[in-house]
């Protein structure tokens, strides 16, 4: 065998064997899944945020400018479950606080980041409130 010819067959040769190599290499792990969001609950979660916020002027019968969050067939007329920028609670307690519409108003109490952010994923889950026990 000629030296050019060799030298071609021993590549061959060297080519053949990695290849294989590398399809008996085991398989990368699938990347993970992102972790699963645990259910907002408007019981423990989300009510404690619109007594403590909202229902001074918004619950316990009270409707100022029409608004009721404590009762599920009121509050409802101004939540689009599964969107909150569709979300008029959202919307309004994510104003910037020097328009006249946000709330609370300035003069009061703030919701936190937090609690805006379970408003806003309780919203995007769908908004699931149980019903209202009977009066």
């Amino acid at each position: 065998m000629k030296a050019p010819q060799l030298i071609l067959f021993l590549f061959a040769i060297l080519l053949a064997t990695t290849s294989g190599a590398q399809d008996s290499a085991p398989a990368a792990p699938p990347p993970a899944s992102p972790p699963a969001v645990a259910k907002v609950d408007y019981a423990t979660q989300v009510k404690p945020i619109f007594e403590n916020y909202c229902y001074q002027c918004h619950g316990n019968g009270k409707s100022k400018a029409g608004v009721r969050l404590d009762v599920k067939t009121s509050a409802m007329m101004h939540i689009t479950a599964g969107d909150p920028m569709h979300s008029d609670v959202y919307r309004s307690i994510t104003r910037s606080t020097g328009m006249s519409d946000h709330m609370p108003p300035v003069s009061k109490d703030q919701p936190s980041a937090a609690d805006i952010a379970t408003i806003k994923l309780w919203i995007q889950q769908g908004a699931d409130w149980p019903e209202d026990p009977p009066k």
